[in-house]
């Protein structure tokens, strides 16, 4: 079986973009091990205060990844196997959500099945031209399992979600942004240094208000009733005003000034 590896990379003169890289050729399929590895990771840049963007990807330009193998699945042997399958992909969609800080799925390629469940658990997805999107599982007798279709069907209409799951329909890049699928659609050419651009963007923003915006996020994603939701809202809208990078917007918006915040 094919043991596929995990890269953890950060670009010199950038160390506040911390890139996750999945290398499991020819489709950077996953294994339990990549997921509980990666789980891991997040929960290290959770509290790695250098860490300000997290950026998920694939390794080559074939594929974001397209889930886990046929052969892993052909090698369940029982119900404590598929069990254990549900379980990692659980804690990582759990970690993903719980990490404070943007977490964006650059594609490339495919990103198929469990990739593309991956990528719908991120806060942004952003694709190279000519990239494809698919949920197969229905294919093989199965509904998507680590919340592929719950996120789906809140991300796009549900009549439509519906029918990309029930037929296994393969969508174009071009398709996914138009369907509110997907944020941004890229060149092949530029692709890399054009979601280096974006994380360096989100880096621009009050590191305070942008954690306060994830977990925000991470409540509505969750299911959280509409009175929870709102008691979120209240006391990030009540604490964000008593910051240091609220004053020092005002105070540069006053100065007509580009304003430097610390976080804090």
């Amino acid at each position: 079986m094919s043991e596929g590896k995990l890269h953890v990379n950060r670009l010199p003169g950038q160390p506040g973009i911390l890139y996750f890289i999945f290398d499991n050729p020819p489709m950077n399929q996953f294994t339990t091990d990549m997921w509980k590895q990666l789980t891991a990771e997040l929960r290290k840049a959770r509290v790695d205060e250098t860490v300000k963007v997290v950026v998920l990807t694939g390794a080559g330009e074939r594929a974001f990844s397209a889930g886990l193998s046929m052969e892993m699945l052909d090698n369940l042997k029982d119900d404590e196997d598929a069990a254990l399958i549900y379980a990692c992909g659980l804690e990582l969609r759990e970690a993903l959500h719980a990490l404070d800080k943007p977490v964006i799925a650059a594609v490339k390629g495919n990103c198929v099945g469990g990739g593309l469940e991956v990528a719908l658990c991120c806060d942004m997805i952003v694709a190279a031209e000519g990239s494809k999107f698919m949920l197969p599982e229905m294919n093989i007798g199965l509904v998507p399992g680590c919340g592929g279709a719950i996120q789906l069907l809140s991300r796009i209409a549900p009549n439509k979600a519906f029918e990309m799951i029930l037929f296994s329909q393969r969508i174009t890049a071009d398709e996914a942004l138009s369907l509110g699928l997907i944020n941004r659609v890229y060149p092949k050419e530029t692709f890399d240094d054009d979601v280096r651009a974006l994380c360096e963007d989100i880096m621009k923003k009050p590191p305070v208000a942008v954690r306060a915006l994830k977990e925000l996020a991470a409540a509505v994603r969750n299911g959280a009733n509409h009175a929870a939701a709102l008691a979120v809202e209240r006391r990030h809208a009540v604490d964000l005003m008593r910051t240091e990078d609220f004053k020092e917007a005002v105070k540069a918006f006053r100065e007509k000034r580009t304003p430097v915040f610390k976080g804090r």
